[in-house]
């Protein structure tokens, strides 16, 4: 398997764990995935009492982060299977990850629930390494890749 591939396969099996993850964790916690966090979001944001603009920035930010929750599985797919991803893909969903602050390295996210590390700014430099390796790695297998390179690296 070529590096290139190597690359876009393991950020393909952590948007998979994340997505496991996310099913997980909500049928854990006795929801149902999807209905739950609609249904909840609109219960407490109908306490919050906000409207207007502010009102309009809550709904959109929540909806950016259910759209980047069922995006796991298309990128999943790609990553894997088909072992590309598309370019505005993939800048839409890097926007998306960045808005809603959702990790691409998903063992970052599963290490601080299992180890009760809880600590914002650790959280906040964790996630912005973790988006700079996946923007990174991903920029420099589809620019950089050469397919004579990898014979050379394992051969």
């Amino acid at each position: 398997m070529s590096l290139k591939n190597k690359v876009l396969v393991f950020w393909g099996i952590m948007d998979g764990l994340a997505l496991v993850s996310y099913f997980f964790f909500s049928l854990q916690s006795g929801n149902v995935p999807f209905y739950s966090d609609v249904s909840g979001f609109y219960t407490n944001y109908s306490q919050l009492g906000v409207s207007g603009l502010m009102g309009g920035i809550i709904q959109v930010m929540f909806f950016i982060n259910i759209a980047l929750i069922v995006s796991l599985f298309f990128s999943c797919w790609s990553l894997i299977v088909k072992k590309d991803i598309h370019n505005i893909f993939f800048i839409v969903q890097e926007i998306a990850r960045l808005l809603s602050l959702k990790c691409s390295l998903a063992l970052i996210p599963l290490f601080m629930h299992f180890t009760g590390v809880s600590a914002a700014w650790g959280a906040f430099l964790l996630f912005f390494v973790s988006e700079a390796l996946k923007i990174g790695s991903v920029v420099w297998a589809k620019r950089n890749h050469h397919p004579h390179a990898d014979s050379a690296i394992t051969g």
